[in-house]
């Protein structure tokens, strides 16, 4: 049993050593880890401005190409629904 404990832990240290050269190389690329965005800052900008102009949240989907949830998810505060 110790025998396939020891292989286990080295089969464990041989992956945590290559992803972290993986990671080191990928982050010397300029490649970062991690999700993307959902929505870039262009997008944000817009979105923005046009809540600044007091529209609905429809259009300010429209206007980043999203749609209206979206639009809502991403304000950070919630949007009163229209009725």
């Amino acid at each position: 049993m110790q025998t396939l404990a020891v292989a286990g832990e080295l089969q464990r240290d041989l992956q945590r050593e290559l992803t972290y050269d993986g990671r080191r190389a990928a982050e010397a690329k300029g490649n970062k880890g991690g999700r993307r965005p959902a929505v870039d800052a262009r997008h944000a900008h817009r979105r923005s401005r046009a809540r600044a102009g007091s529209r609905g949240r429809t259009q300010v989907g429209r206007l980043a190409g999203t749609r209206g949830p979206v639009a809502r998810r991403s304000r950070g505060d919630p949007v009163p629904l229209r009725r």
